[in-house]
């Protein structure tokens, strides 16, 4: 669907979502959702072409779970496989809400195995299939079929990437300790404590629950046998890096917490520092890391606190972090800017930063909170304009340029392009002190975050904008 089309849809959406208060002076935007809702279901059915009508059915599913409509939710969503049975990645995610929200296993591993099935007939394994794999052992396990959860799960880990497959390794962990390999299990949990910074009380209980099986567990033991697992795993990580050429970086954030980061030396002048999604992890920009490493632009890709490898017993995964360390988040970002700008000694006219999803935010804030100076790419960014702090991250935010993009069936993405969009055109007329510097890109139907970059048509947008924005020739 064309890019202008799109925005005018998100432009009458937005519009129509006036947003009251209630008593509590709490913003209540229920009423603007279910307007949304009624504005994109008229654009269902009749003649309009499948794709069209697929990518108006994912803007659904996003606004029908934020309200909790998950039944109507489960509809749209198989409206969608019906178009397009073989889409792996509205499988999983139609996989995950029935899991997550539905607490339907059984529902869930019949959208998998059929979107397995249906990636046999492709000649190379198509994207995200992994992922289907790792979803259908939880499933799978959650039915009590622990034989082909293994099974599954062993199919996932052998397609993803190391981090990718955390979940994966945890369902084969119990795989295995409820099939009675404790051995297997053992070095399994140990294993998984060791890459995720012991980090996952659960994992700790279902090691010491496996171990105190057949004998007393010994505490200091047990400690010293997760302090060894997690010293080896860094260690393994730091020898992959070098293996590469690349250096793992230890960074010391605020409050003295360990942030990890990977750094790649190009030759060029400039630098780009990537930020992972909220709940995400810096590997996911790995490949794209080594693709500007390659064209001489150094990289710093960074997992902030309680994300990928800086995590710790005491900085636990994001979504268990409360809300004084979140609030932090955007200090690990200028802890990153500065370590590019003083210790590997980009100017800052040559620092770029990419993030991606909720980062975005975080990103826009380390810029207005601790005075963080560089050009940014906004993939798939979430805004809203509910977000105090972030309107005024924008209002006031340096005169660096901001190129923003989205994937056309991100319904909050691309409702943030349109926020953005109309910052862009007060900009462009002089209001406020403004200077026009917010580019935005609408692509078709490339997923969200660092997926839209799997196109190369996509990857080449980001690529040349960025190097022109630090004024790095072609």
């Amino acid at each position: 669907m064309p890019r202008a089309t799109f925005l005018a849809l998100v432009a009458v959406l937005c519009a129509s979502s006036v947003r009251g208060q209630d008593s509590s002076g709490t913003i209540d935007t229920r009423e603007g959702i279910d307007t949304q809702i009624r504005n994109l279901e008229r654009l269902i059915g009749g003649d309009v072409a499948a794709e069209k009508q697929a990518v108006t059915l994912r803007w659904l599913t996003d606004l029908y779970m934020s309200i909790g409509q998950f039944d109507r939710a489960a509809s749209a969503f198989e409206q969608i496989l019906v178009f397009f049975p073989g889409d792996v990645a509205t499988s999983n995610a139609y996989a995950a809400m029935l899991l997550d929200r539905r607490h339907d296993p059984a529902g869930a591993e019949k959208v998998l195995g059929a979107a397995i099935e249906w990636s046999g007939a492709s000649a190379t394994p198509p994207p995200f299939l992994g992922r289907a794999y790792a979803l259908q052992a939880r499933a799978l396990l959650e039915l009590g079929r622990r034989d082909e959860a293994l099974q599954a799960a062993d199919r996932a880990v052998a397609m993803l990437d190391e981090d990718a497959a955390e979940d994966a390794v945890r369902v084969r962990a119990r795989c295995l300790a409820d099939l009675g390999r404790r051995d297997d299990a053992r070095a399994a949990y140990l294993s998984l404590i060791g890459s995720t910074g012991d980090s996952n009380p659960d994992d700790d209980a279902a090691l010491i629950a496996l171990l105190s099986a057949s004998t007393p567990v010994d505490a200091a033991a047990f400690d010293r046998a997760v302090a060894g697992a997690v010293r080896d795993a860094r260690r393994a990580r730091a020898d992959a890096a070098r293996a590469e050429g690349a250096a793992i970086v230890e960074l010391k954030g605020e409050g003295g917490v360990r942030l990890e980061a990977t750094l790649r030396r190009g030759k060029s002048p400039a630098a780009i520092l990537f930020v992972p999604d909220l709940g995400g992890r810096r590997s996911a920009f790995t490949p794209y890391a080594q693709l500007f490493t390659v064209d001489g632009v150094t990289t710093l890709t960074l997992d902030p606190r309680g994300h990928g490898d800086s995590r710790c017993d005491s900085i636990p995964s994001y979504d268990l972090m409360p809300a004084r360390q979140r609030d932090q988040l955007a200090s690990d970002v200028a802890t990153a800017w500065r370590y590019l700008k003083d210790k590997v000694g980009v100017e800052v006219d040559g620092i770029a930063i990419v993030a991606e999803g909720g980062a975005c935010t975080t990103v826009e804030r380390a810029i207005h909170e601790h005075g963080v100076v560089a050009v940014v790419v906004h993939l798939s960014p979430l805004f809203t304009a509910d977000d105090r702090d972030l309107t005024a991250a924008l209002s006031f935010r340096p005169p660096k340029p901001m190129l923003a993009v989205a994937s056309d069936e991100d319904a909050f993405a691309m409702q943030s392009l349109w926020l953005l969009d109309e910052a862009g055109k007060d900009a462009a007329a002089g209001r406020n002190g403004a200077r026009p510097t917010v580019t935005t890109r609408v692509f078709r139907f490339s997923g969200h975050g660092v997926q839209l970059l799997r196109d190369p048509a996509n990857f080449a947008v980001v690529s040349t904008w960025t190097r022109k924005a630090v004024n790095l020739p072609d």
